[in-house]
């Protein structure tokens, strides 16, 4: 079963971290995400499934870390916040994940230069402050949530709430569910 993607680009523009994108230029940033999402979707199901469960872990992984920089209420002690930042760039570097429930998650050539080269796009952005980067960065990752889909975004998450709730918390498993599940509220999927 082939499932196309109808998605509500008003709703889209309404997440927060886009707003400033679709207000410059709705046409163009919605023409940048549909340029990534073909290409995404180009991949196969094995490789969306291993990219969705990594971007799962990320996204906790990054509302764990904001929440500490802020020194939120809720952050994570030190030492747990290190672990939690330490596993996950770990598997970024290696562009290998270790689940204890399905062992380790290999990545072939062609995803690991994926990988890297979003590592990149991430980094020019957020680290090295690369004018214009993070509107590519939030492109691509809006694109990926779309090309992961609902089934494999939700597995994804209860793989890692199943495997690392223990290490994130459950506050920190939820606040990455929610922040992902803005994106899936954002598209229904229906057979093509």
């Amino acid at each position: 079963m082939t499932l196309s993607r109808k998605i509500n680009w008003e709703k889209l523009a309404s997440i927060h971290e886009l707003k400033e994108y679709f207000e410059e230029d709705f046409d163009s940033f919605q023409a940048d995400i549909e340029a990534h999402l073909e290409e995404f979707l180009g991949f196969p199901d094995s490789t969306l499934e291993k990219l969705a469960i990594l971007r799962a872990l990320e996204v906790t992984n990054g509302v764990t870390q904001w929440a500490f920089r802020r020194g939120d209420e809720e952050a994570l002690p030190v030492e747990k916040n290190r672990i939690c930042m330490n596993m996950v760039m770990g598997f970024m570097k290696q562009i290998e994940m270790e689940f204890p429930s399905r062992g380790k998650i290999e990545f072939n050539e062609v995803e690991k230069e994926f990988v890297r080269a979003g590592r990149k796009i991430y980094q020019d952005a957020f680290k090295h402050n690369v004018k214009g980067v993070d509107r590519q960065f939030y492109a691509g990752s809006t694109a990926q949530f779309i090309a992961y889909g609902h089934d494999r975004l939700n597995r994804a998450m209860a793989l890692v709430k199943q495997d690392y709730e223990d290490l994130f918390s459950l506050y920190y498993i939820e606040r990455g569910q929610r922040y992902i599940r803005s994106y899936l509220d954002s598209f229904e999927e229906v057979e093509a």
